[in-house]
């Protein structure tokens, strides 16, 4: 069953894929991320699926047109709230030049 922690996860990352943050994947990575996402919702304490769905929540693309505040603050409340690092994601935008404005 899934926890409240976790249903804020996959409601996110449901509301992303959505709005076309997502759509720059191959569709194999597509399945590939929404099978990992599912497997560590039905999961306790999976670390290894852990690291596996960070890959893909790295590669959320934040600039498409679609994507509100609203979206981007429900997404880092449910990273932060999953106790995923948000700094990690903070510095994968850094690292690529990128700056978030609203």
């Amino acid at each position: 069953m899934k926890t409240s922690n976790k249903a804020l996860m996959y409601d996110a990352v449901s509301e992303m894929i959505q709005l076309h943050a997502f759509d720059h994947l191959l569709d194999a990575e597509l399945a590939i991320f929404k099978n990992v996402l599912n497997q560590w919702v039905a999961e306790e304490h999976e670390t290894a699926l852990n690291d596996k769905l960070f890959v893909y929540l790295n590669k959320v693309n934040f600039f498409v047109e679609n994507i509100s505040p609203a979206a981007i603050q429900l997404w880092f409340y449910a990273l932060s709230y999953n106790n995923f690092s948000i700094l990690n994601v903070g510095t994968a935008l850094q690292d690529n030049n990128i700056e978030m404005t609203y």
